[in-house]
């Protein structure tokens, strides 16, 4: 979840800082348990000095059983003041026959002829010999609290710790930030290949993993290029191939309805020709919409969207007053954007032509036009029947209504890093086009 939200430069940081002081502890935990040792057997070498000058006082201490009881006696009183004296060493002894009041209860090994205990909640470490007489006698120091090492390292840890985290995090963010550019150049690269711009490629300089993701995604692209242009050869093909047939039948269409004059037979003929003139319109309807979604990148003029919108109701507007009896109502705004002007016109055209096919005689279309802060709002509000409740609104249909019109619209939008939404308004249908006031990229 923290990956998803933090970028990738803090990350390795906070990565690496974690993991700089992770190691710098585990480093801290060793060097205390190495000097907590050392601190032990320097006790231990004491006490072993110590019993050494105890067998000068006492020849014999170690191998004379005669010596032995004078030796208990004599070591148990130096045990028991050193103890209420609160010295720093330690001594007491093990009769074969009891075992005295100052023995430890456990004694663990340290080291090779080196044992420690804690006594009171006190460490110890030192020796244990034995007697002549199978007795044993335990002498022992008390460890340091704290030894050169420990101090040194709290004089100086916390500084070092200090430098070599700040060290880690720098070098971790030089390269999060290095790799994070380069991401960012790929996800550069996938806007412009979404927004049309198919002959976009990422130059390849490394043969790391993101080399190779370049590598893979040049490839993917040249492939795309590679079909979209097939594909508009075959369109373009075969609007070629398809146009002049059509004309042709529409024409002969027309002087057959001429030579049968008045009759049912040219009712019939007449049909036919304004199907085959509705065919013709959603077929150049499918060539607009074709060359729109393949233009590539748009011009980064300035132009007056109110002055679009207004060239858009002048193509409309006579013919809806005078063949339909529909008013068109005007409530534009200044407003300017870049863009294409021309596809502005196309997109608010095919609004119309959709409001007033579905508009009643004497009824209004109002088109409005508001600019915000960051985009310009186009509505077209139409009387009509609206859309049907929980109907699919993808237009699938490519003759008249809502159909490849309202695809030309989307086009557009997308075209311009806009939207396109169709709803229900207070007596029919609102569609809106929303264009930014600056592109969301810069185009050529």
């Amino acid at each position: 979840m923290l990956s998803r939200k933090v970028p990738i430069p803090i990350l390795a940081a906070l990565t690496m800082a974690l993991a700089t002081t992770l190691a710098v502890a585990l480093v801290t935990l060793v060097l205390w348990r190495i000097d907590t040792t050392a601190r032990e057997l320097r006790a231990a070498e004491n006490a072993e000095r110590e019993y050494a000058e105890l067998t000068k006082k006492l020849p014999g201490l170690g191998e004379d059983p005669e010596m032995a009881g004078l030796a208990l006696a004599a070591l148990g009183e130096l045990g028991a003041v050193a103890r209420e004296a609160g010295q720093a060493r330690y001594i007491a002894v093990h009769d074969s026959r009891k075992q005295a009041a100052g023995w430890p209860t456990t004694i663990d090994p340290l080291a090779p002829g080196y044992v420690r205990f804690n006594k009171s909640g006190t460490a110890y470490a030192g020796v244990v010999r034995s007697l002549g007489d199978g007795s044993e006698v335990l002498v022992a120091y008390r460890v340091a609290s704290t030894g050169p090492l420990t101090q040194a390292f709290w004089r100086w840890g916390a500084a070092i710790v200090a430098v070599i985290v700040a060290i880690a995090g720098l070098v971790a963010w030089i390269t999060g930030a290095a790799i994070s550019r380069r991401i960012a150049r790929l996800n550069a690269l996938c806007e412009r290949v979404g927004e049309g711009e198919v002959t976009a490629r990422h130059p390849v300089t490394t043969s790391d993993e993101l080399g190779t993701l370049a590598t893979h995604m040049n490839a993917m692209l040249d492939e795309l290029q590679r079909r979209l242009e097939a594909l508009r050869d075959t369109a373009d093909g075969l609007a070629h191939d398809l146009r002049t047939p059509l004309a042709r039948v529409q024409a002969r269409l027309s002087r057959l309805e001429d030579m049968l004059g008045d009759t049912r037979s040219a009712a019939e003929v007449r049909l036919a020709s304004e199907e085959l003139a509705r065919l013709m319109e959603a077929f150049n309807a499918m060539l607009e919409l074709r060359e729109i979604e393949t233009q590539g990148a748009l011009s980064v003029e300035p132009f007056d969207v109110a002055r679009a919108v207004e060239n858009a109701i002048e193509l409309y507007e006579a013919v809806a007053e005078e063949e339909h009896n529909v008013c068109i109502v005007r409530e534009l705004g200044p407003c300017t954007t870049v863009g294409s002007a021309s596809l502005v016109v196309r997109a608010v055209a095919n609004l119309l032509d959709n409001a007033l096919k579905v508009s009643p005689e004497g009824a209004t279309i109002r088109v409005s036009l508001t600019c915000r802060e960051h985009a310009a709002a186009i509505r077209v509000a139409d009387e009509g029947p609206g859309l049907a409740p929980m109907a699919d609104q993808s237009p699938r249909s490519t003759l008249g209504g809502h159909g490849i019109g309202l695809r030309i619209v989307r086009a557009v939008a997308r075209q311009h890093g806009g939207s396109f939404s169709l709803a229900n308004g207070e007596q029919g249908a609102v569609a809106e086009l929303i264009l930014p006031r600056r592109l969301h990229r810069q185009v050529s």
